[in-house]
């Protein structure tokens, strides 16, 4: 075969595989079809070892960077406490973010935060005329609720000023619903009367239960009094739903008048003791600082009340404790929005509710719905206080996370 159609032949076969041979002018076959020699594999060399490198002090950790995010906003948290006027602001927020994380289960560290300032303002060596002590102004009946360890001052005055503020509370109730009858008496307002009534009856043995937590401090002669003044209460309210029925309004007035006289006399009795009370845990907590400190007490509470309040829980009474008392303030505020969630009418009324029943008790708050309080002034500021401050807490967290333009109302273009 000549050698033009040698490359005939190379051609019609390149095309009919669909590749594209490059055809030279020359006489030999195209390079591409000319079998090549195998080439040996290229053998890499064995990697350099290279010393360990040293940590970039640079870039932190991921602990590192959660702790220093962390304490930013617990300097943050801090910061805006100290705006009002809270005492060691910063020890305040260490053991309630510390009680905090210890707990199964616990409220925001915000909400813990706005109830301790609403309670005592950082004061946390402070005894209440209602014989409350400590950071969360703790009361033995609250401590016993919550299973607290340690040692409680409680005396005759705490115990009889404990049962006359429980016990007072039915004969309040009939006062208040007589006094309507005096006011106006018609068909309707001793509808509305009868209605209150059934409410009172509900109501009778609220938080009557909570003295029995007193126990061990109390001789059985005490619990005794207790059964007596149920009774009593309880035919008080008969007296009242059968003069509704068929009493006149002198009649209802004469009552009305009596269970006032019973009611002043107890408020007035548990007033005294709980004075009494306070006097006494006051002057024993200023003797036992100077004795151990060698110090004024005022100067000890002044400069090193976190010390010498984990001394008096050991030696006096474990509410003075304020790392004790941080973890009595996140279970019983767990518990009361438990028990909030209950009474609450709508998911967005649960932290008030909570608030309210802090401070005015579930005995209070539970009347005021019914309708047999009028108002609770103290409980009614404290209520709203507490989610204010709360929510001013969270927006100084939320600057840390918002860039500054964007606070400024920047808008980047």
């Amino acid at each position: 075969m000549s050698r033009d159609w040698r490359i005939a032949v190379c051609v019609i076969g390149a095309l009919a595989a669909g590749g594209v041979v490059a055809l030279s002018h020359s006489a030999e076959a195209p390079q591409s079809l000319v079998p090549q020699p195998k080439k040996a594999a290229a053998i890499a060399p064995p990697p350099v070892e290279l010393p360990p490198s040293e940590p970039s002090r640079a870039i932190p950790t991921l602990t590192e960077a959660a702790t220093r995010n962390i304490d930013r906003r617990l300097r943050a948290l801090a910061g805006e406490l100290a705006k009002m006027w809270t005492r060691d602001p910063e020890k305040l927020v260490e053991v309630i973010d510390d009680a905090s994380r210890r707990a199964t289960a616990s409220p925001s560290v915000t909400l813990l935060l706005a109830i301790a300032q609403a309670e005592t303002s950082g004061e946390i060596l402070d005894v209440s005329e209602a014989g409350a002590v400590g950071l969360a102004q703790a009361t033995p009946i609250a401590c016993r609720e919550e299973q607290c360890q340690g040692r409680l001052f409680v005396t005759d005055d705490y115990l009889i000023g404990a049962r006359a503020y429980i016990l007072k509370k039915p004969l309040g109730d009939a006062d208040s619903i007589a006094s309507l009858i005096v006011k106006r008496d018609d068909p309707k307002t001793r509808r509305r009367a009868a209605r209150l009534l059934d409410s009172a009856f509900d109501l009778r043995l609220e938080g009557v239960g909570e003295l029995d937590l007193l126990e061990p401090y109390a001789p059985p002669q005490y619990f005794a009094e207790i059964g007596a003044a149920k009774r009593h209460n309880l035919k008080r309210l008969r007296e009242l739903e059968s003069l509704l029925d068929h009493g006149s309004r002198d009649e209802i007035r004469a009552y009305r008048d009596q269970v006032r006289h019973e009611y002043r006399d107890l408020k007035r009795l548990q007033i005294e003791r709980w004075s009494r009370y306070q006097r006494d845990l006051i002057v024993e907590r200023d003797q036992m600082l100077e004795r151990h400190f060698g110090l004024p007490s005022s100067i000890v509470k002044k400069i090193i009340p976190y010390q010498a309040g984990e001394y008096l829980a050991v030696e006096l009474d474990q509410r003075f404790s304020p790392t004790g008392m941080a973890a009595f303030l996140v279970r019983h505020l767990e518990h009361k929005a438990e028990e909030a969630r209950t009474l609450a009418r709508r998911e967005r009324d649960v932290e008030e509710m909570t608030a309210a029943l802090y401070n005015g008790g579930s005995h209070n708050v539970k009347r005021m719905l019914a309708g047999l309080i009028a108002s609770l002034p103290e409980t009614e500021h404290y209520r709203k206080k507490v989610p204010a401050m709360r929510r001013r807490l969270d927006h100084s967290i939320a600057r840390l996370e918002t860039p500054a333009s964007a606070r400024r109302g920047v808008v980047a273009r």
